[in-house]
């Protein structure tokens, strides 16, 4: 029998939810007691992820078949990885203008679950704690949690870039390419700047944008100068942190100028981006990442936001000392403002080390620390020596 302290009582189901000024209130019927004794309480004061999410279902009248807890049971099939993601979005979606809803419910029904997370076998367990895998990556993302039971299964995991409405993908007959008469040694001659060595590995400082061979070139995919659009070669892992929530961390050594991944998400105009990140700011939450690197010379148009669907890269964290750095990357677009972006090892990395860039970037934002100038900032919880206490976003 569970030993409960005077203070503390037992969820039997939730019977209404309300929202005042911003926070979510649930009605709660308690275990033992009377219809006229439920009482509003705070969500964080609510400790039953089941029953909220038994009451999130009922809600949406589309479907009332209960979410199985995919912590306590592998994944049998996609089908059921379908179901539970697109359930999980469900509650910040209450709180999100009808604008918001109708194209975050538009994209969840449409992105393909090709990546589905399933539980490893139990002799891959680590220190007794199951580890996850997201199935049919070429190079392996497992899942680790000794923190709780949670999994990060609120987001569709995809390896392609979603062009969401206004933006069009990039039209490929605008491409210009090499012509090495199908040699794949494209490491000079037929490019004003060499930008991997021999290994595949950065020769450029970051600043400098990275023209990859592209689909107009003659060169194959095996050609020195494609190693963004070749993937991910790194095997990788998403693990729960102390103070950060959810990060990641590499399962072998990583040298320098490697190629770790590409962020992906939608690819959205900025005036959308500027319409989400308000709301994103009001839940603490944000995944979007401009497109500027012409920003000098343009204005940026386009940015990529991986809440609803994104990769790996999606859960890097930050550090004032980072061991990653991003670059703008073209393969596919002639588009100087649409361009991929690619995290590479800004020093060596070595094995179970925390992979995280500098959200800041620039270092005329480094310097500010008027709070009034950026509301939106986050304590900084890198534990670096160089730490500068504060996240602007």
């Amino acid at each position: 029998m569970i030993e409960m302290d005077e203070n503390e009582y037992i969820v039997s189901r939730i019977a209404g939810m309300k929202i005042i000024n911003k926070t979510r209130y649930y009605l709660i019927e308690w275990e033992g007691y009377e219809l006229v004794e439920n009482t509003w309480e705070r969500e964080n004061n609510v400790y039953s992820p089941h029953s909220i999410s038994k009451f999130i279902e009922d809600y949406y009248a589309k479907d009332k078949k209960r979410v199985r807890d995919t912590s306590d049971c592998e994944l049998e099939n996609s089908s059921r990885a379908v179901q539970d993601i697109r359930k999980s979005f469900r509650p910040l979606l209450l709180d999100a203008p009808k604008e918001f809803q109708d194209t975050f419910n538009f994209v969840i029904n449409s992105v393909k679950i090709n990546f589905p997370v399933v539980r490893a076998q139990n002799h891959q367990r680590i220190n007794n704690v199951p580890l996850y895998v997201v199935k049919n990556l070429k190079a392996r993302v497992t899942i680790y949690n000794d923190i709780d039971s949670d999994l990060p299964n609120d987001f569709i995991y995809t390896d392609q870039l979603l062009y969401t409405a206004p933006v069009q993908q990039p039209d490929p007959n605008f491409l210009s390419g090499c012509n090495c008469s199908g040699s794949d040694d494209c490491s000079s001659g037929c490019h004003d700047t060499v930008v991997y060595d021999n290994k595949g590995r950065l020769a450029v400082k970051q600043g400098t944008a990275i023209y990859e061979c592209n689909n107009a070139c003659e060169c194959s995919i095996n050609c020195k100068n494609r190693v963004v659009q070749r993937g991910r070669s790194i095997p990788l892992q998403i693990f729960k942190t102390s103070k950060k929530g959810w990060g990641v961390r590499t399962t072998q050594t990583i040298l320098k100028g490697t190629f770790i991944e590409e962020y992906i998400g939608e690819v959205i105009t900025t005036e959308e981006c500027d319409k989400r990140g308000s709301f994103y700011d009001e839940h603490g939450c944000s995944y979007l990442f401009d497109m500027d690197f012409a920003q000098g010379e343009l204005p940026t148009k386009y940015a990529i936001d991986a809440f609803i669907m994104g990769n790996v890269s999606r859960f890097f964290n930050h550090s004032c000392s980072p061991n990653l750095e991003v670059f703008a990357v073209y393969y596919d677009s002639a588009d100087v403002q649409m361009h991929r972006l690619a995290f590479f090892a800004s020093r060596d990395i070595k094995k179970n080390e925390e992979l995280c860039f500098d959200y800041n970037g620039r270092e005329d934002l480094q310097q500010i620390e008027d709070e009034e100038e950026n509301p939106a900032r986050y304590s900084c919880h890198c534990d670096s020596n160089e730490c500068r206490k504060w996240i602007y976003m």
